[in-house]
């Protein structure tokens, strides 16, 4: 583990301590049978039981975070280092450079950016890690682990309990999901211990917090610190939320109908593994389709950029990226959104291709993600056109909880409908935490399909689509056809295609204008108001 400049080791060859007393037991520095003196690697001298003594209780705590300052000399803070000793510093050292490596790998997640830079910027991000990150040791295996903030583990009331002192290898509640917990703790997606939603905190070593109880934990520890610990006032424990049972929608232990909501460690569970064999089961379940036609959109996963979307908000549009984990074997692109929401559409004609649209059942259906280190939410809606472009039905998901790191579909059925002539496909998505950048959720393999088996279909197209061999499917445009001569064909489209997107982008845009100006109007008159105020007080004062 190397050394922060703070407490980088002095020379032994150029420095000479010239103490006459051991800063310790505070006794004179006399080398004889009794009390030995040595000079550690740095070149301060200290009494061989006085140095011994400290380093057996600075040893690391199992009820504790990891601390190695009684491995540092009091003077420098430099790592004690002296051939007598080795016996006692080898295995520190040894845990030192263990948690390291999880300081590297937390780096790489929190600070991806910075740490791809070499140099000086690593070193100030390993000494920020060091400062920042808290980490614990395994009662189990003995091994550290990864616990959270120092700022959340200096909070801790007491000591560790046992069944809290278990990493992520250790612990029962990973191994029911993931088959390699440790090399799989970077994907795994835990429950809130208080409450049913998934958890965006790791606080005090094991305790995993979603954002909204994470709040009223931090209230509470602010509220304990203001009164102290030992008042009769003390706020108590949090409060959990009970799970409302059959309408959670969040996977529940095996063989129970509720979540265990609680402030004990039984109430932890892992609800996903994106690396293991049951999230590829979840994901081939959410793959499993209907029987019906090809996909009728072009341009699913971004892999033309942004061409033929029609992006509805102004302020925040979706943008195209590499996936760094595909939603299939033939895509390596997703769209993805920012802080705000981004909203984009595309339609459909399905005049132009059944012989009878109202007879048609329609999926509309798009596969979403979000990441491990911002939380982000998706939303997916249809809108149903008759042939004069009024909307006859909109139908659109929740607002969901976009699932860290693995792909979930969303899915919408459109039952037969009368007048039905186009269908139009939006698409929502932001993060929660209001992060500059592109740090909202992904969407990938966007689709509309004609539900139905092979007889039916072929009855109801005109000219029955067929999957290109790019994994994507073409409907009126050729197999070869290139952004640019996809928006060009796009904008030959008769112009009647185009209202019900544009009215769609103007209500989203006076959404967001009407409560500004309404502002600004309230501003204007509060200036009047004072302006009117302040010389009517001159006014009183000159004829007094």
């Amino acid at each position: 583990m190397s050394q922060s400049p703070s407490t980088a080791a002095h020379d032994a060859s150029s420095f000479q301590d010239t103490s006459e007393d051991c800063a310790i037991c505070l006794c004179p520095l006399e080398d004889d049978d009794e009390n030995e003196v040595i000079a550690l690697g740095c070149g301060h001298r200290w009494h061989l039981a006085c140095i011994k003594q400290q380093l057996e209780h600075g040893k690391p705590s199992h009820a504790k975070r990891l601390l190695f300052n009684g491995c540092q000399c009091a003077k420098c803070g430099s790592f004690c280092d002296h051939p007598k000793l080795e016996h006692m510093t080898r295995p520190t050292d040894d845990l030192r450079e263990k948690v390291d490596e999880l300081i590297v790998e937390q780096l790489r997640v929190d600070a991806p950016a910075g740490w791809r830079r070499n140099g000086s910027d690593r070193t100030a991000l390993m000494d920020q890690g060091r400062r920042k990150y808290a980490f614990f040791l395994c009662s189990n295996c003995n091994e550290p682990y990864f616990g959270g903030t120092v700022e959340c583990a200096d909070q801790q009331e007491g000591e560790l309990a046992p069944n809290d002192q278990l990493c992520v290898a250790c612990s029962p509640q990973p191994q029911i999901v993931c088959q390699n917990p440790l090399q799989h703790r970077g994907h795994m997606t835990w429950k809130c211990r208080y409450c049913c939603r998934p958890s965006t905190f790791l606080c005090y070593g094991s305790v995993h917090f979603c954002d909204a109880c994470h709040e009223r934990n931090s209230h509470r520890v602010q509220q304990q610190q203001r009164i102290g610990r030992n008042s009769s006032n003390a706020p108590p424990l949090l409060e959990p939320i009970p799970c409302p049972g059959d309408s959670c929608t969040f996977p529940k232990p095996a063989g129970k109908t509720k979540h265990n909501n609680g402030t004990t460690s039984d109430c932890e569970q892992v609800y996903h593994c994106a690396c293991c064999q049951s999230s590829d089961s979840q994901r081939s379940a959410a793959n499993v389709q209907e029987p019906g036609s090809a996909n009728l959109l072009v341009n699913t996963s971004g892999e033309r950029g942004l061409a033929l979307w029609q992006q509805l908000n102004r302020r925040s549009s979706w943008k195209v990226e590499q996936s760094a984990i595909p939603s299939g074997e033939n895509v390596s692109t997703n769209f993805v959104s920012s802080y705000q929401w981004c909203v984009m559409a595309q339609r459909v004609d399905l005049q132009s291709l059944l012989r009878n649209p109202s007879l048609a059942r329609v999926e509309a259906s798009a596969k979403y993600m979000g990441r491990t280190d911002c939380p982000s939410v998706f939303r997916l809606e249809v809108i149903i056109l008759d042939r004069s472009q009024r909307i006859i039905q909109r139908q659109s998901t929740p607002t969901l909880d976009a699932p860290p790191d693995y792909w979930e579909r969303a899915r919408l059925i459109v039952e037969p409908l009368e007048n039905m002539s186009e269908i139009v496909l939006v698409v929502h998505g932001k993060d929660s935490r209001f992060w500059q950048g592109d740090f909202g959720s992904k969407v990938s393999e966007c689709s509309i399909r004609i539900l139905g088996g092979e007889e039916e279909l072929n009855r109801q197209f005109l000219n029955r689509p067929q999957q290109s061999n790019g994994g994507g499917p073409q409907v009126g445009f050729p197999v070869g056809a290139t952004a640019t001569t996809i928006g060009e064909e796009n904008r030959r489209l008769p112009e009647r295609r185009q209202p019900p997107v544009a009215a769609e982008a103007n209500r989203l845009y006076l959404d967001a204008i009407l409560p500004l100006i309404f502002f600004l109007v309230l501003f204007w008159l509060a200036s009047i108001f004072r302006s009117n105020r302040m010389v009517q007080l001159e006014l009183d004062k000159c004829y007094k």
